[in-house]
């Protein structure tokens, strides 16, 4: 499984727009048999920290899915150039799925 990069845009509720930066590396067997993914996001509180997941897949998908939460959480949209509302992209060819409330898979 390969890494995940994305670029786009925070919205907050006032209007306000911020770069968003994502970057979690590809799955890395963890000690116990678990994997682990590091997520590099500046504006999250888990920078530089690994999401474990009893396999790769699995490790990926809560790595998306746990941004994806604490976005709402902070109240910020993802926005395309254009400010359009989007959502972190799934990568189906890679195997990226991604987290159990996404209706696009």
């Amino acid at each position: 499984m390969k890494a995940y990069h994305f670029r786009a845009r925070t919205r907050a509720k006032d209007g306000t727009t911020e770069p968003f930066k994502l970057d979690v590396a590809a799955p890395e067997k963890h000690g116990d048999g678990g994997y682990g993914c590091v997520i590099h996001c500046p504006i999250m509180p888990f920078h530089g920290n690994p999401i474990f997941g009893v396999d790769g897949r699995q490790a990926m998908a809560l790595a998306l899915w746990i941004t994806e939460q604490l976005l709402a959480f902070q109240e910020l949209e993802l926005i395309d150039d254009d400010g359009d509302v989007i959502t972190l992209p799934i990568d189906q060819e890679a195997g990226i799925p991604g987290g159990p409330d996404r209706d696009d898979l």
